[in-house]
């Protein structure tokens, strides 16, 4: 199987790097200084147990590539005006694109460009990110992805990416409701990074109040609301099961776009805010706490503010 990483930034080199050192035909597809180490000296992927270098083919042109069998689609989502019709020269006939960006509505846009049918959405369980040009730090102790056909079918294009991803010690789950995890992941998602980057504070020490802790809830049961009008049932033990997941972090552990906030880069906004609203208004179901949350973190979302 050949496999290009579109986007490799953290997540995608810490895939890329465990599918190289397997021994898959894996390219990464990378810019600036990052991508010039890896092509220099290899990439290095520092994890709690381990830490290993390995050389693998990097690029900023896809067309030096062509068409692939899995592209795993790992850019941010506000650079997808770019990097989806970028790629053009990876997708085949037979080609297969896992969308492994925040929010809910990545694999439709991907879809709109190449085929809906070309397009497993997927979710991404792994923390990593650039520590340094070509070294790549992975923050906990597995990697995986859940990910699946539209339709649940346990197709042999999908088996035959799990085994893949399985060769190369990724935990891979073919989920036959994919909607209900990459949903469920949104729910958990998007309220806690919202709330925590409003607040300037890491998402666990949120809910050491109780008004942090309800308004939180408020948030996510607007997001299980929104799930209930699409078809997808996320009812309270979601709810709780996000809460229980943000209860166990490390107390000073910030979510992604607290991090970017704090470092003056572009925040995922419209993945993990503003869909919730856009979602909310075609469906007639109001999200008042993420609006909210939407208009204090507006003037963020190219960077910090200019009178900062």
């Amino acid at each position: 199987m050949k496999i290009a990483v579109m986007g490799s930034g953290g997540i995608g080199s810490c895939y890329g790097g465990l599918l190289a050192r397997a021994g898959c035909d894996v390219t990464l597809i990378a810019r600036g200084a990052h991508l010039r180490a890896i092509q220099e000296n290899g990439l290095q992927l520092d994890r709690q147990n381990e830490s290993f270098t390995v050389q693998i083919p990097a690029t900023d042109d896809p067309s030096e590539v062509g068409p692939v069998d899995l592209v795993l689609f790992t850019v941010k989502t506000y650079q997808n005006p770019e990097a989806i019709p970028v790629m053009k020269p990876l997708i085949g006939n037979d080609s297969t694109i896992i969308t492994l960006q925040n929010g809910v509505e990545s694999a439709g846009e991907i879809g709109q460009e190449y085929g809906a049918e070309r397009v497993m959405p997927a979710a991404a369980y792994v923390v990593a990110y650039v520590e340094s040009p070509g070294i790549v730090k992975q923050r906990n102790p597995e990697a995986g992805i859940a990910f699946g056909e539209p339709n649940g079918a346990q197709s042999p294009r999908a088996i035959a990416i799990r085994n893949t991803l399985s060769s190369a010690g990724i935990i891979a789950e073919l989920s036959e409701d994919i909607a209900i995890v990459i949903w469920s992941k949104f729910l958990r998602n998007a309220p806690a990074n919202a709330l925590a980057s409003a607040a300037r504070i890491p998402p666990r020490r949120l809910i050491e109040t109780s008004e942090g802790s309800a308004s939180l809830r408020s948030a996510m049961q607007e997001i299980a609301n929104l799930g209930q009008a699409n078809g997808v049932h996320l009812g309270e033990e979601a709810i709780q099961n996000a809460m229980d997941f943000i209860a166990s972090f490390p107390i000073s552990a910030r979510g992604s776009m607290l991090t970017d906030l704090d470092a003056s880069r572009p925040l995922e906004l419209e993945a993990l805010v503003g869909a919730v609203g856009r979602i909310g208004r075609r469906v007639k179901v109001p999200t008042p706490v993420n609006d909210l949350l939407y208009a204090i973190l507006l003037p963020h979302k190219y960077g910090r503010a200019e009178d900062e």
